[in-house]
């Protein structure tokens, strides 16, 4: 991650399915890390789309 005052928060909830929570302090509603658009914060120092995408690679919807 590397992010400065970034931090990670994992949780497992009863039901045996995961949370992961960044608090990026002083961000505003915005995407961390996107290059263009009314939301982008491409210094935010993550990308939160490559984030999204790790987090469900990892946990594979269960059938």
């Amino acid at each position: 991650m590397g992010a400065p005052r970034v931090t990670r928060t994992d949780a497992r909830c009863g039901d045996g399915s995961d949370v992961t929570v960044y608090t990026l302090p002083d961000m505003g509603h915005s995407w961390p890390g996107a290059p263009t658009g009314e939301l982008a914060a491409p210094d935010a120092g993550l990308v939160a789309t490559e984030l999204v995408w790790d987090f469900f690679a990892a946990h594979p919807r269960r059938s």
